[in-house]
């Protein structure tokens, strides 16, 4: 009778996990989608469903000298917190998964906590620190802050690829003489490549995107387009602060369609 009645109890679990599964779904797509519409409306306030279909606020972000500039300020913001992640948080993860050492896992721990901290306490965190050792708010603030918060993102994604490696392969490498840095380059590497562009393109979202650390580190007179989108929404309800955070849902959309083309969103964690 046991074994009669999980057929029908397998049902139900399934139909509960696909319903919950949809339904988080929904509440995670569902308010892109309306702002996404709402950038499409007309008229010159916000409004849902909207009236009609115009792209002039897409125009209009691109014809804004200080949005164009907040992005060329993101643009190297994140690109720079990109490259200092991917040049620290590579060799980290090979000291975490493959180093022999005391303290190791106090180190993984120290090098994994910025993620388990929200992004507001390090923006805190670096402003007054800052402040006490006479480095104001900048660019360079903002670039440090952000690869700190954002550098566990890469030694997570490469510690997970590097623990599915098969070591003999560099065991194979140097049995062939090979050192160890033609070991990294012509075996390792390769094979890191779809865990480091996948954790590449998270960092420079989140860089990007960021604006809880952004916000009290960030030069007033450069701000990046996350603080200045925040400034503006509070001064303005036309639909541009949607045509804009349309832009950067396409952005991060982009970036992730990239990945699943290239290497395959299924092979990031083999």
């Amino acid at each position: 009778m046991v074994h009669a009645g999980r057929p029908w109890i397998d049902r139900i679990g399934g139909a509960v996990l696909v319903g919950v599964a949809a339904f988080s779904l929904l509440l995670l797509v569902a308010p892109s989608l309306i702002v996404i519409a709402i950038s499409f409306e007309p008229r010159a306030y916000i409004s849902f469903p909207p009236s009609g279909l115009t792209l002039k606020w897409y125009a209009a972000v691109l014809q804004n000298q200080q949005l164009m500039d907040s992005v060329l300020v993101s643009l190297r913001t994140a690109l720079l917190v990109m490259a200092i992640c991917l040049a620290l948080g590579v060799p980290a993860a090979f000291a975490s998964v493959r180093g022999t050492f005391p303290g190791k896992g106090s180190l993984n721990a120290f090098l994994l906590s910025p993620q388990m901290m929200p992004g507001m306490v390090i923006g805190i965190g670096s402003l007054f620190f800052g402040a006490y050792v006479s480095f104001r708010a900048s660019n360079a603030m903002l670039v440090l802050s952000l690869s700190a918060f954002c550098l566990p993102f890469v030694i997570r994604i490469s510690m997970a690829r590097l623990a599915g490696l098969d070591p003999r392969l560099d065991e194979a490498s140097a049995n062939l003489g090979a050192g160890p840095i033609e070991t990294f380059v012509r075996v390792t590497l390769p094979q890191l490549g779809p865990a480091l562009l996948a954790a590449g393109a998270f960092t420079f979202i989140e860089a990007f995107d960021n604006v809880t650390v952004a916000l009290f580190t960030s030069d007033v007179r450069g701000r990046p387009l996350s603080v200045e989108l925040y400034y503006l929404v509070q001064f303005e309800s036309s639909p541009l602060i949607a045509a804009i955070s349309s832009l950067e849902i396409a952005l991060s959309f982009l970036a992730v369609l990239l990945i699943a083309k290239t290497v395959g969103l299924e092979r990031l964690g083999r």
